[in-house]
């Protein structure tokens, strides 16, 4: 995971256990001697704290560090990928949405009051 992600994902997640015990950040501050500058630029992935700064705040708020568990997503196999993509399109193409065709587009288009011919005419000389 990109490292700024990651700490935005973190900082997220520590103001979601902040909110949820309904303290302020000042609060926060007085229980865990971080100020509440830093605890702000932890908050919104600013800086990445030491894990014996993390503790000190979830320890403030209530909560373990467990509760900031980034979840991985889980690997997708390329045969997964291409077996959904073929059902989808299957999907697609029985519901009457199948491949994009430039003629039908333009028919819906007329439909609702938009001049097509120029694109009409982009597309036939094509």
């Amino acid at each position: 995971m990109d490292k700024d992600l990651y700490l935005t994902t973190i900082g997220s997640l520590l103001r979601k256990q902040r909110d949820a015990a309904r303290l302020t950040l000042a609060e926060v501050s007085e229980r865990s001697g971080v100020t509440i500058a830093h605890l702000s630029r932890i908050e919104n992935g600013l800086t990445d704290p030491r894990l014996s700064t993390l503790q000190r705040v979830m320890d403030a708020i209530g909560a373990s560090l467990s509760d900031l568990a980034v979840p991985r997503t889980a690997a997708v196999s390329v045969d997964t990928v291409l077996e959904r993509r073929a059902s989808g399109r299957a999907r697609l193409d029985r519901a009457g949405l199948g491949a994009s065709d430039p003629n039908a587009r333009f028919d819906r288009k007329e439909q609702a009051g938009v001049d097509v011919s120029v694109e009409r005419s982009a597309v036939a000389s094509a």
